[in-house]
């Protein structure tokens, strides 16, 4: 369990309509003409078919806004991160994460409901589970705001939420949910703002978190 999502496996979840771990048959790849038609020939005459494509992580994920999937990192630890975008709306009735709860009364303060934001998502998909990073944009409304009222509506549900640290390039909050902590889940996001877009990142390895900071856009000069 994590603090922004199920586990991170389950970023399957909107694509496909039911949690699962591993592609589903019918996201294999579909085998290639028979032996006869393509391959290469052996000594003895016989053929030897071409390998079929393998399939990827990120099969059918939903891709409803490429241009906020474009500020995540594309790799964290030399490893591939697989990305998905799509209405926060769609997110919050797909998953069951902690920070639900905060979404909808931190866009309240904006004049906004879930139906109109888009969130993106990156993570090691099916490898070591322990890092996933969002962006939420929020249309209108400066970094400032965002930053401060999520901070607010998490302090208000009783999560605590440390004064801004430096932790690289990056000053963030730093905002546990209790429970999830509590049953040993990701349960600590590091937080900061650009621009019209909330960043999350949510890792329990320090050398990951300081690589995502680095790697997602700037905070906006005071």
């Amino acid at each position: 369990m994590t603090l922004f999502g199920i586990g991170v496996a389950g970023l399957f979840v909107a694509a496909c309509g039911e949690a699962i771990t591993t592609p589903s048959p019918t996201a294999q790849a579909t085998p290639g003409p028979t032996a006869t038609a393509t391959g290469s020939s052996t000594p003895s005459g016989s053929v030897v078919p071409s390998p079929s494509p393998v399939p990827t992580a990120d099969v059918g994920l939903p891709h409803v806004n490429a241009a906020l999937e474009d500020n995540l990192p594309e790799t964290i630890g030399g490893v591939d991160l697989s990305k998905l975008s799509m209405p926060l709306s769609t997110f919050i009735a797909s998953y069951k994460a902690g920070a639900n709860v905060l979404y909808t009364p931190w866009l309240v303060k904006f004049g906004k409901t879930p139906d109109e934001i888009d969130i993106a998502v990156a993570s090691d998909l099916l490898q070591t589970e322990n890092f996933v990073v969002q962006a939420i944009q929020v249309p209108g409304v400066d970094a400032a705001s965002l930053l401060g009222e999520f901070a607010a509506v998490a302090r208000q549900n009783k999560w605590p939420v440390t004064p801004p640290k430096t932790i690289g390039p990056k000053s963030v909050l730093e905002i546990m949910d209790p429970a999830t902590n509590a049953a040993g889940g990701l349960g600590t996001a590091y937080v900061y703002a650009n621009a019209d877009v909330l960043y999350l990142v949510v890792t329990d390895d320090p050398s990951l978190l300081l690589e995502a900071l680095i790697k997602l856009p700037p905070v906006p000069a005071a």
